[in-house]
């Protein structure tokens, strides 16, 4: 096969919380190396992704770029690994930094209620602080560009919107938020973590966590999953821990399109 004739093939994808994590890893089950094991036999030789998560974290939203000619091929073997589903599919003719290209958003869930005003002032005055201090590499710089959030009878719901930041510092800032929310910061701790001056020291849930969406420049073409509807019923077990199957739960259901509820 003629190089000129590759294609970079750009896919959208789901998967569960089945795996150790996105990255490969020695003697683990990850999605990037479930999805290069796969591909290694048609050539393909790198899965570049557009974010990584941790053990136990699901993606309703991922982006994978591979470099093949066949874009359905790719396409079929990636949807026929189980926990992964394909949304959509792309082909691009150069390369594609995802990393640099994308704006993600990350959904986290807290098992309770927490007052609006005292919640809307720590968002606030976190979004005013050195962000850097609440991330695992602080010399990485942090790009978000929001935090917004839905309080229920039983749970909260945020949502964090940005260019660059991994899902460790949503986990760490999510916690850290509702933690000072609560009275559980102090204003000195408070004032020390936002000038930089202290590392938080919480933590978050994996399980808590998910992928929710990623933003492309690009309009991605339907791909019709065969695994769709299992992955949709594997993230839906996960919302047990907020309530039963009431309308609480098919609210927040509703507000995640990838369920489709």
């Amino acid at each position: 096969m003629d190089d000129q004739e590759m294609k970079y093939c750009l896919l959208e994808i789901a998967y569960d919380d089945s795996f150790y994590g996105f990255q490969v890893q020695p003697d683990v089950r990850t999605v990037q190396g479930e999805i290069l094991r796969a591909l290694s036999p048609i050539g393909v030789k790198k899965v570049y992704g557009s974010s990584r998560t941790d053990a136990r974290v699901r993606s309703a939203s991922s982006i994978i770029e591979v470099e093949h000619d066949d874009v359905k091929k790719v396409c079929k073997i990636v949807d026929s690994l189980k926990g992964i589903a394909v949304l959509g599919f792309y082909e691009a003719d150069e390369f594609v930094n995802l990393r640099k290209t994308f704006e993600k958003e990350y959904l986290y869930f807290c098992d309770h209620s927490l007052n609006k005003k005292t919640l809307q002032r720590t968002i606030r005055e976190f979004l005013k602080g050195k962000l850097e201090s609440f991330s695992r590499d602080p010399s990485k710089r942090v790009v978000l560009s929001r935090i917004e959030f839905s309080i229920g009878k039983t749970h909260t719901i945020f949502l964090f919107k940005g260019r660059s930041f991994s899902w460790n510092f949503v986990r760490i800032a999510a916690e850290s938020i509702i933690k000072r929310s609560e009275g559980g910061v102090s204003d000195e701790e408070w004032i020390e973590l936002l000038s930089g001056k202290r590392r938080s020291r919480y933590k978050g849930k994996p399980n808590n966590l998910i992928l929710y969406r990623t933003k492309t420049p690009f309009e991605f073409k339907r791909y019709e999953s065969r695994n769709l509807a299992t992955l949709r019923a594997r993230i839906f077990q996960d919302f047990y821990w907020i309530s039963s199957i009431d309308d609480t739960v098919r609210e927040l259901a509703d507000s995640i399109k990838f369920l489709g509820l």
